[in-house]
This record gives C-alpha cells, structure tokens and sequence, in this order.
C-alpha cells in the first residue's frame, strides 16, 4: 500500500515535460489538416467552388515559394556550409523527381477507370490507387512540415499556414474525385480526414526526430527540405493550376500570396 501511495505522489508532482518543439508542432500541423477537411466539405457539398481552385492553388504557389524566399533560404545562406547545403538541394530535386514518378505510376494504374457518369445500378468502387498516391504526398508534405518546424517555430508555423492552402485545393479535388467515383458524402469526408491526419502525425514524427539532428545534418534537411518546396511550386502547384484556364485573377493570387507571407515574415521579425 505505502508503494502504491509514493507512485502515485511521483506522478502528481511529476508533470509530463514536452519539448518546445513538440508543443509547437502539435498545436499548428492541425492547421493544413483543417484546410484539407474544409476543402473536402466544399467539394462534397458546394461542387461549383471546385471552379476556384485554379485560383486557390495560384495562392498557394505564391504562399509556398514567399516561405521558401523568405524563410528558408535566409537561414540556409546564414549557416554558410556549401558542400551541406549542395548534397542537401541535390538530394531533395532526386527525391521528388523519384517520388513523381512513383505517384505517376500509382495514378496510371486508374487510366482505363476513368470516373464518368455511371449507371445507377452500378456499385461505387473506391479508386484504391487515387488513394495511395494522396497518401503518399500527404506524408511528404508533413515531413516537409516536420522540417520546417525542425528548423524553428517561426518557419515551422509559417510552412503550416503555406501548407494550409495547398491543402485546401487538394481537399477540393480529392472529394471531387470521389463524388465522380459515386462515394457517398459522408464516407468522403471520412477518408479525406484518415489521410489529412497523415500530414500531422508525420510532421509531429519528423520535427520530433529532426530537431534531435547534429548541427552539419541539419543544413542538409534544411536544404533538402527548400529543394522539395521549390519542385512543390513549380511542378506540381502552378502545373496543376496551368491545366485550367487562365485568368488574370488567378495569376494575380500568386503574387497576392507571396507578398502577403513577405509582409507576415517581416512583421513577425
């Protein structure tokens, strides 16, 4: 009984420590999964804003790249080790170049199943391989996420809000390919919040590990992680924006979003 008693005073006077790192990522990688519901909600539900996303992923180009200008790149050039900083920038092109052939193997897969108008008789099918890519770049985008809180809170909490709005388009599109796929609106909304919660816990895993890393390792991840973004904007974001007709609106959120994170970063400075 005295035993049982002394453990139980070790544990009421003994609060849990969590590492500032850990309590900041905890509290903002929920944000880009809260976008990514929002967004799914807005496909399933309201199906015209999908009209927009052109427009919503412009942003996010411009949101993304302000962050990588702005953030990382000062903090790069700062440390000023240049072999770190080249196998680092090297191996993050190498790795998304890998990484988009894969998701564009995992997408082929679907070609012949293109989702259309289907008779009502038929039984909604969940596109398996539409699924695993999303899961895929979901979690690269949190270990992106892990890296920039790695590096800072500053940078980790401005990654996040980036983020946010890539996610927001891509919650758009991923319901819309589920309703074309006939999935009932509720199961969408269920598998799009399974495969937001991807992008938490791998930045909650990747800031955790990183933050841990030697200083010369850490100008690695760091440029590793500005390479990733960089091919993020440029071939994935505006690429997918450019599929969609252009308009002058569109192209002026890249800027809006750029200028916007410029003034953001220089305010919280």
């Amino acid at each position: 009984m005295g035993g049982r008693c002394a453990h139980r005073a070790f544990l009421a006077t003994s609060p849990v420590t969590v590492s500032p790192v850990l309590a900041v990522t905890l509290r903002y990688a929920l944000i880009p999964v809260v976008f990514t519901i929002v967004g799914a909600t807005a496909g399933v539900y309201w199906p015209a804003v999908a009209r927009l996303r052109s427009h919503v992923l412009h942003l996010a180009a411009g949101v993304v790249f302000s962050v990588v200008a702005v953030e990382l790149l000062p903090e790069i050039q700062r440390r000023a080790l240049v072999w770190d900083v080249i196998w680092g920038f090297g191996a993050g092109v190498a790795a998304m170049l890998l990484v988009d052939k894969l998701l564009d193997r995992i997408r082929g897969e679907d070609e012949g199943d293109v989702p259309g108008p289907k008779a009502s008789s038929e039984p909604a099918r969940l596109p398996f391989s539409l699924v695993a890519a999303v899961a895929i770049d979901f979690l690269l985008d949190g270990l992106l996420l892990g890296v920039g809180f790695a590096a800072g809170a500053r940078i980790g909490i401005l990654l996040a809000l980036a983020e946010a709005a890539e996610q927001l388009s891509v919650g758009l599109a991923l319901a819309g390919e589920l309703r074309a796929a006939r999935i009932p609106a509720k199961r969408i909304l269920l598998i799009v919040t399974a495969l937001g919660s991807l992008v938490f816990v791998t930045a909650v895993a990747g800031a955790t590990v990183l933050s841990r890393l030697p200083a010369g390792a850490m100008e690695i991840v760091l440029s590793f992680g500005a390479a990733a973004l960089l091919y993020l904007v440029t071939a994935e974001l505006l690429r997918e924006a450019h599929e969609e007709r252009e308009s002058a609106s569109a192209t002026a959120l890249f800027f809006v979003g750029f200028l916007a994170f410029l003034v953001v970063g220089m305010t919280l400075g």
